[in-house]
């Protein structure tokens, strides 16, 4: 998954490749060898800058991109049956639709699918300074109570929030921080003297 959280929903086009990745994968039985290989895919790409510049960069033809993302697949030694088959075909369309760029929101996108699939749920939190042990096993508890699955957290710390907690689970945010307390305390303050 993004090293980085992001505070804005997925696009609507990623969550599309994503739905349609991932009901082809668990059609075909390879949810987990498959969501095992696009993470150490993406995790590569993201490791090295030039591939970045291939994914980022329009300047590169479709046919330079295929080529490159063919000879990383044979590195892979993604086979031509299974999950392999469906990881190179993948890449392809991706390509061939000019969307290589949202490959890292596409995964994301797979990764929340597959966390529903097997009745799981990730709560993106960030706070102002790192969580210890115990106070992520207690956020977790609370978190799992109120939904009803099990939680993953995904940490980050952002000192800009200043104290407290955001709590992103699903589309649901939760902005418990300082911060955020702030920014509406100044907005009622603006609008009582307005």
């Amino acid at each position: 998954m993004s090293d980085s959280f992001s505070r804005m929903p997925l696009p609507l086009a990623s969550r599309r490749y994503a739905q349609a990745l991932f009901d082809l994968v668990q059609e075909a039985g390879y949810v987990k060898d498959f969501e095992k290989a696009f993470t150490s895919f993406l995790d590569i790409l993201n490791r090295n800058t030039d591939l970045k510049r291939l994914i980022q960069s329009p300047f590169f033809s479709t046919k330079e991109q295929v080529q490159t993302l063919d000879s990383i697949c044979e590195s892979f030694k993604f086979s031509d049956e299974g999950a392999g088959r469906i990881m190179r075909n993948f890449l392809r369309v991706i390509v061939e639709n000019r969307r290589l760029f949202a490959l890292s929101d596409i995964l994301r996108a797979f990764q929340c699918y597959v966390a529903s699939f097997r009745g799981e749920a990730s709560a993106h939190i960030i706070s102002a300074h790192p969580l210890d042990v115990h106070q992520q096993e207690e956020l977790r508890v609370a978190l799992e109570g109120v939904v009803r699955k099990k939680i993953s957290l995904h940490l980050s710390v952002d000192s800009t929030i200043l104290g407290g907690l955001i709590v992103r689970l699903g589309s649901c945010q939760i902005d418990a921080s300082l911060e955020g307390k702030l920014s509406s305390l100044k907005l009622a303050l603006e609008k009582e003297v307005s």
